[in-house]
C-alpha cells in the first residue's frame, strides 16, 4: 500500500510540473537559477497534506510549490478560471464537469490522481451486495 501511495505521489508531482511548465511565460525547471512558481489550490485535508508531502521533492527540481488552502468547493475553481491559480486539487471529475458546465468555464481535469478511502459500517447489513 505504501508503494502505491508513493507511486501516486510521484505521478501527481510530475503532472503538476508538466502542467505548471506548459506556458511560454514560465521558466523551465532546472534551467539555471530560475525557479518555477506553481500555485495550487487545495482543501486542507487530505489534498494540501498530500501536496505538502511532495513539496520538498519539487523544490529540489526547481519548483516553488505554493499551496493555497480553501475551505469551500467553489472558490478554487473560480480562482483557477481567473488565472489566480495554476491548478487545483480537491474534487472528483463529475463535480468538476458539472461546475464548469453550469458556469460556462473552460476547466478540465488534467489527470486522475487518487481515490479517497471510504469506510462503510452497518449494524444491519453484512455485505455490500
Amino acid at each position: 500500500m505504501k508503494k502505491l501511495f508513493l507511486a501516486l505521489l510521484a505521478v501527481f508531482s510530475i503532472a503538476l510540473v508538466v502542467a505548471g511548465c506548459g506556458g511560454d511565460s514560465k521558466p523551465v525547471a532546472n534551467s539555471g537559477d530560475k525557479k518555477v512558481v506553481l500555485k495550487v489550490g487545495a482543501t486542507p485535508v487530505p489534498h494540501a497534506e498530500i501536496l505538502n508531502l511532495i513539496k520538498p521533492q519539487l523544490a529540489k527540481e526547481g519548483v516553488d510549490l505554493q499551496i493555497i488552502e480553501f475551505s469551500d468547493y467553489v472558490k478554487p475553481n473560480l480562482s483557477l478560471a481567473d488565472k489566480e491559480l495554476d491548478a487545483n486539487f480537491f474534487q472528483h471529475t463529475p463535480y468538476l464537469e458539472k461546475f464548469a458546465s453550469e458556469r460556462n468555464l473552460p476547466l478540465v481535469a488534467y489527470t486522475k490522481v487518487h481515490i479517497e478511502p471510504m469506510g462503510v459500517y452497518s449494524k444491519k447489513l453484512k455485505d455490500l451486495n
